[in-house]
């Protein structure tokens, strides 16, 4: 028989089915990994948790495990049948369960908790290791993110490791350019600091906030848009929640083709769909082409402001419904 694919919430899945998919997972987590831990943890019956499996006629094969959690969604309790490994049936599985999730939240980042040694073959669908490797049960593993979402002429995606994606980051912030209105205006001087600029953004990573680099839909990378928690000035805030701030760096390249503009529109609207009501953007008060972007995306000029970065800057805020 032909290997079929389901995904149901628990309460709608057969009794038989059920127990099967369960055994198997017992069968692979705490028998094969010889790990005694609550294997059936709740999260299954969570609101909005969905169990994906396929099946050969009654013979379950693989299965996974979706959560929508407030900030994001996850996948998790990935597991193959021993008899049915090396047919590609998990990557199946997990390419309908990232399918399904960016068609019900395009831009919600996915996590998911990775055995350390399968980090790279999860690195086949999108995700990349965004924190500290930890244990589990004695079991190694790394804190794995993917978000990815298109607009009419772009795709916005993780940042990930490989040298490519390095490679452009260290062209694009060595250029004095590019470097001139960000922060002191230092430019990179070698290439390993790319790799504490990509551990400083990995922390900024919150629910939809974080750093997505912007490719073409043949795959060019053009630069970054962030969406982040802004820091107050040395007594600014007032003890308030920190802003939520949009900012765009694009590679000298790509300027004048809209591409900035295009990508915050996007994001900003991310954000205010995620329930971030009000969001901001600072530029250097000589930046007239991001002052044009901020512009552009709607969003409202108030004048300058010395509250964010110990500097001054022209502020621009987009207030949302």
């Amino acid at each position: 028989m032909a290997v079929t694919v389901h995904r149901a919430p628990v309460a709608d899945i057969a009794p038989l089915t059920l127990y099967r998919i369960l055994w198997m997972r017992v069968t692979v987590f705490v028998v094969e990994q010889n790990a005694a831990y609550p294997e059936i943890d709740g999260r299954d019956i969570e609101p909005g948790a969905e169990l994906m499996w396929a099946q050969d006629g009654d013979d379950v094969l693989a299965t996974l495990r979706l959560l929508r959690e407030p900030a994001n969604t996850r996948i998790g309790r990935v597991a193959t049948a021993p008899h049915a490994r090396g047919r590609g049936i998990a990557a199946d599985l997990m390419r309908a369960a990232v399918g399904q999730l960016e068609v019900e939240a395009p831009g919600v980042p996915i996590l998911l908790d990775a055995q350390a040694h399968l980090a790279e073959w999860y690195g086949r669908f999108g995700f990349v290791v965004s924190g500290a490797p930890f244990a589990e049960d004695g079991i190694p593993h790394v804190p794995m993110r993917r978000t990815r979402f298109e607009t009419p002429n772009l795709i916005l995606r993780e940042w990930t490791r490989s040298d490519d994606d390095r490679a452009f980051l260290y062209d694009m912030y060595r250029r004095p350019e590019v470097r001139r209105f960000l922060g002191d205006g230092r430019v990179m001087a070698g290439p390993g600091e790319v790799d504490a600029l990509l551990d400083r953004w990995a922390g900024l990573a919150e629910g939809v906030l974080g750093v997505r680099a912007v490719t073409t839909r043949e795959g060019r990378r053009l630069g970054s848009v962030l969406l982040k928690r802004i820091p107050w000035s040395r007594d600014a805030g007032d003890g308030r929640e920190n802003d939520v701030e949009i900012g765009w760096h694009f590679h000298p390249d790509a300027w004048g083709a809209g591409s900035a503009t295009e990508a915050a529109e996007a994001v900003l609207t991310l954000a205010h769909q995620r329930g971030i009501r009000r969001v901001v953007a600072v530029t250097n008060p000589a930046n007239e082409a991001s002052k044009a972007v901020a512009e552009r995306i709607g969003m409202r000029p108030v004048g300058t402001t010395r509250e964010y970065y110990d500097a001054e800057c022209s502020l621009f805020v987009a207030e949302g419904p």
